[in-house]
């Protein structure tokens, strides 16, 4: 983060300075930076000999001082990162009401940095407000860049002039937090994950569940390979995507996931929306939401921003807890402790008192990908993540993330307004405080490896899912009888399936017995449903358009009835009956016949000899 102060040759109070501060970013990223400054005398018998200038971050290039058409002597020290500019005034400017105006201009390479498929833009903030009674600034952008997928804070005005972006400010627009920017419709990261799972009885099976990445309003995924496959990957309250696995007794297994991520700075039409419940405003183990103080605080706070900022200035980053088996806090100690927090106190705190305000809110557990060499452990070590909030926007009807760590460690850029491209969702806590536990939680005593790794990547070739569907008959084909199929739904990747009407045609005389049509409302890459279509054929006719027909979005599968076999089948059918029939008519005569013989049979006497 770069940061411009300026260094007075006098006390501030003994002139006016004026700023109008030009950035002009290439395409490359480096900016040629004008700064334009007025320097008014406040006393008639008090001039400035000099100027200085502070810098913080990235290293000015290229320094030039002038006034008018004449060069001014500078002077550049380098100061452990931090980088003064000197100028020296040879001609004094005595008066009170008299102005200098002269102008500092340097290069800073990669002001803007492409990230993959994004362009990131920082601009400093102001280091003291004081210093300057106006500080305006013009950034222009090259449209090389891509859209504008978010800018923050909101300028003063934005427009396009020829092949540029061109946005203004003013020094109270960017006196707590720099202006960052991000160009481009969207971010792509690939993911390779693993995770180790063991069934500790050695005598029964096991059932365990593991956490994927899912779909969010701000993120899809794209899934190359899960392997082995779970028994079935379901959609839990939160939007968790959990994969069900069956152990045998004392088993191990190892899974292995790979595909792509695809970020987006605003939300997104391809997930469904999972509204908040009355569970999103309870106290939990480590949201103590009935906390006096947490509680006291909610009623002041109120709203969501105040919350976040409330957060950001009371919690100090503590480096030194950044570790695999740092003890979560908690919100109730973290504001005993505001000294010692990390990723998961921020949150906790942000969370805790968000519900306690009647607020819905909930805890994200996932991968933040930064430069930022202070941030980068928690997730570029080992594999400890990072934690954020998310709260229930209700004007936009969405979960919106905010980052209060972040609003902290990188010295006041605002997480909240503008969410960036390079936060992925692992977990989603709401119904509870601490599961599902997020992919890199997944290890055994002998798997000490790194189990997650992120990386820049692109989009799949294929990026949308088609169903796959498969009839097999199960019982005979016989007439008036319930006949029955089985029918399973997979999908082979690589995006989820949401919201699917399966639908069940019949054509030349078959009908449907005890079947109404389904409906899909989740089928996760890798997975499949299954159901049964029971059916009648007509008793003495078919024809070659018998047939049932499952429809399961842009997918047609048909099962031709096997008009041989069902043909074989009915003459079978009644070649039975009408032996049923003749030898039921044969025993009709026989009967008959035996009832005649027995009316028409003669008397017999009994006679005796006397």
């Amino acid at each position: 983060m770069l940061r411009v102060t300026s260094l007075p040759a006098s006390a501030q109070t003994e002139f006016t300075t004026n700023f109008d501060t030009t950035y002009q970013i290439s395409k490359t990223g480096s900016a040629q930076v004008t700064k334009k400054i007025t320097l008014t005398n406040n006393f008639s018998q008090i001039y400035a000999t000099s100027y200085g200038l502070s810098l913080e971050g990235k290293k000015p290039e290229n320094v030039k001082a002038t006034q008018g058409k004449t060069n001014l002597p500078v002077e550049v020290k380098d100061e452990e990162g931090k980088y003064n500019i000197m100028v020296s005034f040879p001609e004094a400017v005595v008066g009170k009401g008299k102005a200098r105006e002269f102008t500092i201009s340097y290069t800073i390479q990669n002001l803007a940095l492409q990230n993959g498929q994004v362009w990131e833009l920082n601009i400093p903030r102001i280091g003291t407000s004081e210093n300057f009674s106006t500080y305006n600034v013009t950034i222009h952008a090259p449209k090389t860049f891509g859209e504008l997928a978010y800018i923050s804070p909101e300028p003063k005005t934005r427009d396009e002039s020829g092949n540029e972006y061109v946005f203004t400010y003013e020094k109270d627009e960017i006196v707590k937090a720099g202006v960052v920017a991000a160009f481009g419709n969207f971010q792509v990261f690939e993911f390779a994950l693993n995770y180790h799972l063991q069934n500790p009885y050695q005598d029964k099976t096991g059932k365990t569940e593991i956490a994927l990445i899912p779909d969010t309003a701000f993120q899809r995924v794209y899934y190359n390979s899960l392997d082995p496959k779970p028994k079935e990957i379901y959609l839990d309250e939160d939007g968790n995507w959990l994969g069900t696995f069956l152990l045998k007794p004392s088993q191990q297994l190892d899974i292995t996931t790979r595909g792509a991520v695809q970020l987006f700075s605003t939300p997104q039409t391809h997930y469904p929306k999972i509204p908040p419940q009355n569970i999103h405003l309870s106290q939990t183990q480590y949201w103590q939401t009935q906390d006096p103080k947490i509680a006291l605080k909610a009623q002041g706070l109120k709203t969501p921003k105040n919350i976040y900022n409330y957060v950001v200035e009371t919690l100090d980053y503590d480096y030194n807890r950044v570790s695999e088996n740092a003890e979560r806090l908690g919100a109730q100690k973290a504001l005993d402790n505001p000294k010692s927090a990390v990723c998961m106190e921020f949150t906790d705190l942000f969370v805790a008192i968000s519900r306690a305000a009647g607020i819905p809110a909930r805890e994200i557990n996932g991968f933040a990908y930064t430069e930022n060499p202070e941030i980068q452990p928690l997730s570029l070590v080992a594999d400890i993540l990072h934690a954020w909030p998310e709260y229930w926007d209700s004007d936009k009807n969405i979960w919106k993330p905010a980052d209060p760590t972040w609003g902290k460690t990188t010295g006041g850029v605002d997480f909240f307004d503008k969410f960036d491209l390079a936060h992925i969702t692992f977990a989603i806590h709401g119904y509870s405080s601490d599961s599902p536990a997020a992919a890199g939680s997944y290890k055994l005593a002998l798997s000490p490896e790194r189990d997650v790794s992120i990386s820049f990547g692109k989009l799949p070739n294929q990026k949308e899912s088609q169903a796959k569907v498969t009839i097999t008959p199960v019982k005979s084909w016989l007439p008036i009888i319930k006949n029955k199929l089985k029918v399973v739904i997979e999908n082979p990747g690589p995006t989820a399936l949401y919201k699917q009407d399966v639908k069940i045609r019949t054509f030349g005389g078959v009908a449907l017995k005890d079947t109404q049509n389904e409906h899909l409302n989740f089928l996760a890459p890798f997975d499949s449903r299954q159901f049964a279509v029971y059916y009648s054929l007509p008793f003495a006719f078919i024809n070659s358009s018998s047939k049932i027909q499952i429809l399961v979005g842009d997918t047609t599968a048909s099962y031709e009835i096997p008009l041989a076999r069902v043909h074989l089948y009915q003459a079978a059918l009644i070649f039975n009956l009408l032996l049923a029939l003749v030898g039921a008519g044969f025993g009709i005569r026989y009967a008959i016949k035996k009832i005649q013989s027995h009316d028409k049979q003669p008397t017999i006497k009994d006679s005796t000899n006397s």
